[in-house]
Parts: structure tokens; C-alpha cells; sequence
């Protein structure tokens, strides 16, 4: 393998192509983990092409559906599957993992560690390791052509935080920032977990345009997909995301504020600073309507944020009309297989947090 610190990336999707391009283009040693041998034989060749903010050719050291043989000496495991993976990755790391490596959910979505440190402890992971998560994804990417990703933009403030027992906050950020000038701090993963955009920006989106998706039409998912009737929504489950927030002890961004941090966005309206979004302005929607913009933004964003309402007596109405009409469409009962009551236990993470 090349020189430099070992990482591993866990996931083949648009993000891990560009992550795993990324760090080995700063002389890292990248291993790079498929979920399925189908997802590794995709690539021609371990050369990947990445463009955008950041060009250049890297040379990907392992690509493999071996979990072992990919977090083996890894100092820094980024997990960037799609979250509603995260119990699937967790559960196939939990034997390999080693005192001193670090795991971080990037992002880890609505309540994430939670969810993936319980996974570890029932597949039993006694590894003393950091975990922690950040509140969204490095950069804005997409990999349309397999090994060639695109990252139309690095964020300008991603925030990180550990979870409690697994770590300091100060030294994940540490450790990140040795690869990206934008991390940042969090107070706490309730921060991460609650400041979880995806939430509002994309399942809905979908939904509102779910016979275009269908058609496979080409279009703008934020730029053409957002109208102002989709925003003003948008705005509403947002609302409902920061009450919930604020109940469980912590103040975070409404979606406008975090558009300004993350991108410099301008507008006054929510509407106005997404269509003033210059990273937004060439990202293509799905053209399948099963798309982790559904599957995930709403098992683990929508269901917990209102599973949490209940917990502490906030209305949830509007985030609860998105997962039933997913559910509708779906023919899914995403509310029963999202980060639910049964899954996680509200109270303890409220005292946890406290």
C-alpha cells in the first residue's frame, strides 16, 4: 500500500468514491468497503478520476467487500453508506475493530451514533475506539460515471462531535481537520443529529415531483424540484425540527441559517437562498424513485425527529404527513423500520445528554 495514514471507506456511493479520491490524493492509504461483490466488480480498474473543486488522478489501495481486511490498521474509518445501512456496516465491523481507530458516521444522521455504538455493543465490539459523527457530508458530490466522482463543493463549516464514553470531540476534530480546513466543533451529537438538513431538503422534494422521478426526466433536483410551494413545506417540517431540538436542550440552525454557513448561500427566503445556492445549481434528481433521498432522510431523520417529539410533547404534524405519505406511495411502513421507540430509547438519551 501507499504511504502516508491508513483509511477506510465504507461505502461505493457517490460520497465514498469522492472521500476515498480525496484522502489518496493527499497520500493516504485508502481501503475502500463494498457491501457486495456486485459493488466491486462495478469498477474497471482502482484508478479513480476526481474533478470539480478538487482534480486530480488517485490510486485506490483496496476495494473490497472484505470488512476485515478493509478497517485492518485503519487509524480513521469513515463511514458515508447511506444511514439506514449503518446496523448493516456496524454489525459486519464490530468483530474487526481494534483498540485506538477511530469511527466516525459521516453524517451520522438523526441520532446516529446511538443507533450504530448499539449495533457495535450487541455484535460484540469490546474495541476501545473513538466514535463520533459530523451533521452532514464533507462535500457535494456526485459520481455519475463509476470512478470518475465529481465534488462540486467542499462545505464551508461541517461540525463533529463524539459520543459520550468514545472519545473527545476536540481530538476528532483534530484528527479531520489534518484533512479538511472546514470542521468544526459541535456542542454535542445531539447538535449533529438534530442539524440534519436531509431531512427537510430531500424527501419531500420527491415526493412532490414522484411522477417526474418516475419518468426518469432530467431535471434540476434543487433548483427545478424546490418551487415555492415545495419550500414553504419545507419550512414548515423544519420549524418542527428546530422545536423538537430546542425541547431536547440544544438550539441549532433553521435550514436558511445553515444554507448561509455550509455555502454562503444568499436570499431572504428559504426558497431564494436554495436557488442562490451555487453548489445546487448543476445537481441532477434521482432517477429512481428508490432513492436514499426517501429510504434514508425519512427512516433516519423524519421518524426519530418525531418519535423524539412525542417523547417531549412537541407536534410533529407536518413530518408526520411526509412518512405517511411515503408510506402510502412506498407501500412501506417506514415509521416501523426507521429509528423508532423500539429502536432507541428517548429518555435515556435525553438524561444521557443532559
Amino acid at each position: 500500500m501507499s504511504g502516508g495514514r491508513k483509511i477506510a471507506v465504507i461505502s461505493t456511493g457517490n460520497g465514498g468514491q469522492a472521500l476515498a479520491a480525496y484522502f489518496s490524493l493527499q497520500g493516504c492509504s485508502v481501503a475502500l468497503y463494498a457491501r457486495d461483490q456486485e459493488r466491486v466488480d462495478m469498477f474497471a480498474d482502482n484508478r479513480f478520476t476526481l474533478s470539480g473543486e478538487v482534480e486530480g488522478t488517485a490510486a485506490i489501495d483496496l476495494i473490497s467487500r472484505d470488512m476485515a481486511e478493509v478497517v485492518r490498521g485503519a487509524q480513521l474509518i469513515m463511514v458515508t453508506t447511506p444511514a439506514q445501512y449503518h446496523h448493516v456496516v456496524g454489525a459486519a465491523m464490530a468483530p474487526h475493530l481494534a483498540d485506538g481507530q477511530t469511527v466516525i458516521l459521516n453524517p451520522g444522521r438523526t441520532f446516529g451514533t446511538y443507533a450504530f455504538e448499539k449495533t457495535l455493543r450487541e455484535n460484540g465490539c469490546r474495541a476501545a475506539i473513538s466514535l463520533g459523527e459530523t451533521d452532514t457530508f464533507v462535500f457535494t458530490c456526485r459520481s455519475a460515471t463509476i470512478g470518475r466522482p465529481v465534488i462540486y463543493k467542499i462545505k464551508n463549516a461541517v461540525r463533529v462531535a463524539a459520543h459520550k464514553g468514545y472519545g473527545a470531540t476536540a481530538q476528532l476534530v483534530g484528527l479531520l481537520s489534518e484533512h479538511f480546513k472546514s470542521v468544526v466543533p459541535a456542542e454535542s451529537v445531539l447538535y449533529t443529529g438534530f442539524t440534519n438538513i436531509g431531512m427537510i431538503f430531500h424527501p419531500m422534494p420527491i415526493l412532490m415531483n414522484i411522477t417526474r422521478v418516475e419518468a426518469k426526466e432530467d431535471f434540476l433536483f434543487y433548483i427545478d424540484g424546490i418551487s415555492p410551494l415545495v419550500a414553504g413545506i419545507l419550512e414548515k417540517m423544519d420549524a418542527e425540527r428546530v422545536a423538537v431540538a430546542r425541547a431536547f436542550g440544544t438550539d441549532v440552525p433553521d435550514a436558511g441559517g445553515w444554507l448561509r454557513e455550509c455555502y454562503g448561500s444568499r436570499g431572504s427566503s428559504l426558497y431564494e437562498l436554495i436557488q442562490g445556492t451555487d453548489a445546487y445549481k448543476n445537481v441532477l434528481a434521482p432517477t429512481d424513485i428508490d432513492t436514499r433521498y426517501v429510504f434514508e432522510d425519512i427512516r433516519t431523520g423524519c421518524v426519530p425527529v418525531s418519535c423524539a417529539g412525542r417523547h417531549v410533547g412537541i407536534g410533529t404534524e407536518t413530518l408526520d404527513a411526509v412518512v405517511r405519505w411515503a408510506s402510502l406511495l412506498y407501500d412501506t411502513d417506514f415509521h416501523a423500520d426507521g429509528r423508532n421507540d423500539a429502536m432507541l430509547d428517548f429518555g435515556r438519551i435525553l438524561r444521557c445528554e443532559a
